[in-house]
């Protein structure tokens, strides 16, 4: 039987000491890199993890990190025993221990990128990203929105970094605190006219979730790479909040207005609008509306692989859509950017009658609720038309279950709260079908 024991490499040192893991079995003794390391007084020797106490609070996940190295061992151990017939030999243990742990980094590598810095490691992990060298996890090429994201993240930690001092080290509950209430604060100056110029937004609660996750991201990356031992980040002080966002749907009456507006004079605007359409009566993400091709028109249905989950769905074709479809010759136009469409969408927006009206706009920016009344156009976005289309679609009658075949929702919790459906007509619908019920 193989025996795995953890150990400090100094247990008198004042300051972080490396963890050693040390795996025996006959007259073999195998030294593995556990890439984590500790200040002895956070340290049960007895039970050879981390002690669970106020000062030292990732202790958990740091434990967590620990029995996962221990498992993975155990298994290799077991696996390789039974394969050979005999005890695996050093090298041969290793080896199938970094494919388990998916450590696929040279020793050398880590020794050579030692002087980098924090920075310099997150310009790495977006080439990586970018090149193909890391894929994700159903092993496609990352796309061209997550580079952007991650280079808008790698822009705000320079500058955030003129003021912190950026190591792997740092990265803690002072880092988290610092950091977010840099997200939330607006930056402004004055113009030599005396107008206010804004230079960056507060952001809003799911937005600063999203630039949180990034760096997780990025930290689990180099961790998994040998580049980091800090594991605070896998704490729960270090979360990366998500909450409902405001959103809005349009009705259908609101949606053939948009359609019937006459944009002949520029065509720039009328080409959104089609496409907006298309996706307002396919419920596709814009991923998808923008991208769909000759090929996945099949008669009267649209057959195509979502690009986020890769789910096959089929869709009917709906009036205005095959209206559009004939009108390019079955080839849609392609939206510059998500960006650049939202913008039009909003001047389009502006010019219909029954979306210039008041609503009330709720949400968190700055780390403070706020609720506001601000115009219905100005929050017609791409995201809009997939939630119309579920929306309307699911006010129809037609059945949850099936909808949900068509936008791709795995479960019925996440469709239900994916709809904009007031609980005033949530009550409707029921009172409707209990008037039919009783009328049968």
């Amino acid at each position: 039987m193989a025996k795995f024991n953890f150990y400090l490499r100094d247990k008198k040192k004042d300051g972080e000491t490396p963890i050693l893991f040390l795996i025996s079995y006959g007259s073999i003794r195998v030294k593995y890199p556990s890439l984590k390391a500790i200040h002895p007084k956070f340290w049960n020797e007895k039970e050879q993890l981390a002690r669970h106490v106020k000062e030292f609070p990732q202790a958990k996940a740091f434990n967590v990190s620990l029995k996962l190295l221990k498992d993975s061992a155990e298994k290799a151990f077991l696996f390789l025993e039974t394969e050979l017939g005999r005890f695996p030999s050093p090298e041969e243990l290793k080896a199938k221990l970094d494919i388990e742990l998916g450590r696929n980094f040279n020793p050398d590598e880590v020794e050579e990128k030692k002087d980098l810095g924090f920075l310099d490691f997150f310009q790495q992990f977006i080439k990586e990203s970018e090149d193909g060298t890391r894929l994700t996890p159903k092993g496609r090429r990352f796309d061209r929105r997550s580079i952007q994201k991650y280079n808008t993240v790698l822009k705000s930690l320079k500058e955030f970094g003129k003021t912190y001092h950026l190591t792997f080290e740092s990265i803690d509950k002072s880092f988290y605190t610092k950091y977010v209430k840099y997200l939330n604060t607006e930056i402004s100056e004055k113009k030599p006219n005396g107008e206010k110029k804004t230079i960056k937004k507060a952001f809003s609660l799911n937005n600063l979730g999203k630039y949180i996750q990034v760096i997780k991201t990025f930290l689990t990356w180099a961790t998994d790479n040998g580049f980091n031992q800090n594991l605070f980040f896998q704490s729960k002080q270090f979360k990366a909040p998500k909450v409902p966002g405001f959103s809005i749907y349009l009705t259908e009456k609101e949606i053939e207005a948009i359609y019937n507006l006459d944009l002949s004079e520029n065509k720039h605007l009328e080409r959104d609008r089609d496409l907006f359409i298309v996706g307002c009566w396919t419920g596709l993400r814009f991923s998808d509306f923008t991208n769909i091709e000759p090929e996945d028109i099949e008669g009267d249905f649209i057959k195509i692989k979502t690009f986020k989950t890769e789910t096959p769905v089929i869709i009917p074709i709906h009036r205005m859509v095959r209206e559009i479809l004939e009108k390019n010759q079955y080839n849609l136009p392609r939206a510059i950017s998500n960006q650049h469409l939202n913008k039009n969408l909003k001047e389009i927006a502006k010019r219909i009658d029954i979306l210039d009206i008041n609503i009330n706009v709720e949400g968190v920016r700055g780390g403070l609720k706020f609720k506001e009344r601000d115009k219905k156009y100005n929050h017609v976005v791409t995201h809009t038309a997939r939630r119309s289309f579920a929306t309307n679609v699911y006010k129809s009658g037609f059945p949850a279950i099936s909808l949900m075949k068509i936008t791709g929702h795995n479960t019925e919790k996440s469709f239900l709260a994916y709809i904009k459906v007031t609980p005033e007509e949530n009550a409707k619908r029921l009172l409707d079908h209990w008037e039919k019920t009783n009328n049968t």
